[in-house]
């Protein structure tokens, strides 16, 4: 009988784990099952080429897609083979988050835990992992969405054979074009989200979503065994108490939210833009709600010289520090070095406004008693109106705006669940009640600045001519 050495144990128990990890859901827990949604998402991967998987919270979903990606990449799926047309071509394979912290936390790491180290190449630019080489020559690129118009650019150069997105991204035309990615490969479109922004013409491609080319899967949170005990779903729907009808359901079961309880209607396609030709010396304007024992709301606000319109370049929590001296001290830090021509903020905060005149910083305070509805208003038709928008890194304000809803109990509409947190979204109806006039001197551009300007302002027009929206034909013009 041959006697078994150390390494030939081992290789057997490598040998052994590298076969677990084929078949496997969760690699940390080589017991753990996939539900009957999940195992759903798996025997059709393939079959149907575009998967939606719209979930609660906790339900699985990004777990599921992990897995689905790793298997593609290492082309050892248990039931899925490659199409005959591909022939022996490497695969591409990309996969998108939300921002590029959420794909190194979270994304890469777990697809990684499914592949054998000696079978991989991770390969980094700076400190982000970009893409993922397997031995079999097949490769995985990731990119962030953080920023649609770059991320837009960035992907127009890709064919694919495979695109996952994790998380809504901001606009359906951003899904349009990863799609297209496919198209000549006919690859497959996976999707992973739970639906706590309301965006109508995402969900309407979800809603129409038809076999044989397409499906939607449904995962529900306490599907997960995470949550198997009814102790643990008790702790779950506590610690949700404070959300509306709408919102739980949305976290638990993935049910769409309703705009009939938002409390601002944003739609990122014409609200969201970066500032063209930004500069330091443009008029800026701060806002801030001061606070002491919770976050320190602060944006920035920057004009336009030649549209005049206001743009948040800048959307800030300030946590950590308790002093109010030291809280002034950090705001004048974070607005060292614009054109700073007006500070607003919350006329309440008595003790902000107080160590700010110590320190030689001039507030002006919006009339809040009685106003609630129309600074609400003013907000929503500053957006869309145009006068102003919200650059694409300003997400901590976007999800505030397009998170905040009413509570259902309430017919009247007077209460904004978790309204006491909404920091940002304060400091933007602050900011836009207290804009300064629009600057009568002249602006002199360059030649070069006035051609810019012409050939994004036909861009736009062009991109709302192929969504079938009006247009503003004046803005053709150079002004």
């Amino acid at each position: 009988m041959t006697k078994l050495t150390p390494e030939m144990l081992a290789f057997a128990a490598e040998r052994y784990r590298r076969l677990r990890l084929v078949e496997c859901f969760d690699p940390n827990n080589l017991d753990a099952k996939a539900t009957e949604a999940q195992s759903e998402l798996f025997q059709e991967f393939g079959k149907v080429r575009k998967q939606w998987i719209v979930a609660g919270n906790q339900s699985g979903k990004s777990q599921s897609c992990s897995r689905l990606v790793a298997w593609m990449l290492a082309e050892n799926h248990p039931s899925w083979k490659r199409p005959k047309e591909w022939n022996q071509e490497p695969l591409f394979l990309l996969v998108c988050g939300r921002t590029g912290k959420q794909l190194e936390d979270s994304l890469i790491p777990r697809i990684c835990s499914y592949l054998p180290e000696s079978d991989i190449k991770v390969v980094r630019v700076g400190n982000m992992v970009q893409r993922i080489e397997h031995v079999n020559g097949n490769r995985m690129v990731f990119q962030s969405l953080e920023n649609a118009n770059l991320a837009r650019e960035r992907v127009q150069s890709y064919v694919a054979h495979l695109v996952w997105v994790d998380e809504m991204p901001s606009s359906s035309s951003l899904i349009d074009e990863l799609q297209t990615r496919l198209y000549s490969k006919s690859g497959y479109f996976l999707a992973s989200f739970t639906p706590l922004v309301f965006n109508p013409d995402i969900r309407k491609m979800v809603d129409n979503a038809k076999l044989p080319d397409s499906k939607v899967y449904r995962f529900k949170m306490f599907d997960n065994p995470l949550y198997s005990s009814e102790d643990k779903r008790r702790e779950v729907i506590a610690a949700y108490s404070h959300l509306s009808e709408t919102a739980l359901n949305c976290r638990l079961y993935g049910e769409w939210m309703e705009p009939e309880s938002s409390v601002w209607s944003i739609d990122r396609d014409r609200m969201v833009e970066a500032p063209l030709n930004y500069h330091p010396s443009w008029r800026h304007l701060e806002a801030s709600d001061p606070a002491v024992s919770s976050k320190f709301g602060l944006t920035i606000w920057a004009e336009d010289p030649v549209s005049s319109t206001w743009y948040c370049i800048r959307d800030d929590y300030i946590e950590g520090i308790s002093a109010p001296d030291d809280i002034v001290a950090e705001v004048k830090r974070r607005t060292d070095g614009i054109n700073l021509v007006r500070r607003v903020c919350d006329p309440h905060e008595t003790w902000y406004l107080g160590q700010a005149s110590k320190a030689k910083l001039s507030y002006l305070c919006p009339k809040k008693d009685g106003r609630k509805d129309e600074l609400i208003k003013q907000l929503q038709t500053a957006l869309s109106s145009g006068r102003i928008k919200l650059a694409p890194w300003c997400t901590r304000l976007l999800n505030e705006l397009e998170r905040a809803h009413w509570s259902d109990s309430d017919s009247n509409r007077t209460y904004i669940v978790g309204g006491s947190k909404l920091h940002l979204a304060d400091t933007a109806q602050y900011a836009v009640d207290l804009l300064p006039p629009a600057s009568k001197e002249p602006v002199n551009q360059t030649w070069h600045e006035m051609l810019r300007r012409a050939d994004h302002a036909i861009k736009e027009q062009k991109a709302k001519l192929k969504q079938g929206q009006r247009v503003n034909r004046k803005r053709w013009l150079v002004r």
